[in-house]
């Protein structure tokens, strides 16, 4: 079922460079909005910078893959020098074959990371992708919990079926 994740994360941070060479993956989309940030941070935190330095070591290519506006996504990436994508339309597939071909890959070796299964896990697998369901930074937020319980039985499926790395 394309609801489903591969593999599911407390954080971004569980997300090492051992797990891409486990799995032949080689390149990430990652979401940033409750994914690698908050929706109101403007910037990225302090230890974003040193996970995704360790990623970029070690061969993986990073791409940040996002619905929300240029400004902001822009914002956020220029300090951390990683190429992004805009208005993605997640989970339409058009944005994340732009992702894998600005990454230089094939989809099949490309991890999809984000907190939300209808827009992050359901697109990724529909393209192909692997995905990884990262928790919600933005939890708290009324809006993320009424979400979250609708997608409790994905992220528990995801699961069992082995995606806790």
């Amino acid at each position: 079922m394309y609801l489903i994740p591969n593999f599911v994360f407390n954080s971004i941070y569980e997300i090492t460079p051992a797990f891409f060479s486990q799995h032949g993956l080689r390149g990430m989309l990652v979401d940033l909005d409750g994914t690698m940030a908050s929706s109101r941070a403007p910037l990225p935190p302090a230890e974003v910078r040193p996970w995704l330095d360790a990623l970029q070591a070690s061969g993986v290519r990073v791409l940040v893959l996002s619905n929300n506006k240029e400004s902001r996504v822009r914002r956020f990436c220029a300090p951390l020098g990683v190429p992004f994508l805009h208005r993605a339309a997640k989970p339409l597939g058009r944005g994340f074959r732009r992702g894998a071909k600005a990454l230089g890959l094939p989809i099949h070796q490309i991890a999809v990371v984000g907190d939300q299964i209808y827009t992050d896990t359901f697109g990724g697998n529909l393209a192909g992708a692997v995905t990884c369901f990262v928790r919600s930074i933005n939890r708290n937020d009324f809006w993320i919990s009424v979400r979250h319980q609708l997608e409790k039985p994905f992220i528990y499926w995801g699961k069992q079926k082995g995606g806790m790395p």
